[in-house]
């Protein structure tokens, strides 16, 4: 299952190691393992989308990204984006629909990030993980798409949801 690289409360990142042939050469390649997870494109109605402004350690700044978050060990995926939405942003969705699934980076990561989109939003509690500093921002969908274009918006997944979500018609059964 690959050593262990770091584990929190949150997640555990393994290392695996191991040797492939490529064309007939014997060479030493890694990857890293880690849980699966969800993001969210939550709707409050057909116009207007939840994202946040979170602060990331590793290119040390707040981003604007999509709701997101690992699948606990034996959780569905369906309530991890109920769970992860509540949890981050305050809002549990009533419906919820698989968009599409994507591997993060197949030459160095095994995980799949599941992406959703949400809707018929109630208002509950945020309740954040100790490692969280996340402002909820409510945007017009299309203004979003012009960060996205204006490069305010770098975050791969969010970029990935909102172009596919923008671009596939809709998801036409939305009840919005």
């Amino acid at each position: 299952m690959g050593e262990i690289a770091y584990k929190s409360p949150f997640d555990t990142l393994r290392i695996e190691e191991d040797y492939s042939n490529v064309r007939g050469k014997r060479l030493k390649n890694f990857r890293i393992l880690k849980n699966d997870a969800v993001v969210i494109l939550p709707f409050l109605d057909k116009d207007t989308i939840i994202m946040e402004k979170q602060f990331r350690f590793a290119v040390n700044k707040k981003i604007l990204e999509l709701p997101a978050g690992s699948i606990d060990k034996g959780e569905s995926r369906e309530n991890a984006v109920k769970r992860e939405l509540s949890e981050e942003t305050g809002y549990y969705p009533k419906k919820i629909k698989l968009m599409f699934k994507t591997w993060n980076n197949p030459a160095l990561m095994d995980y799949f990030e599941y992406h959703y989109v949400a809707y018929g939003l109630v208002k509950k509690k945020r309740n954040l993980d100790d490692n969280e500093v996340i402002t909820p921002v409510k945007m017009k969908l299309k203004d979003a798409m012009k960060k996205v274009s204006e490069g305010k918006i770098q975050d791969t997944k969010t970029m990935l949801a909102l172009l596919f979500y923008s671009n596939s018609g809709k998801i036409n059964d939305l009840e919005l």
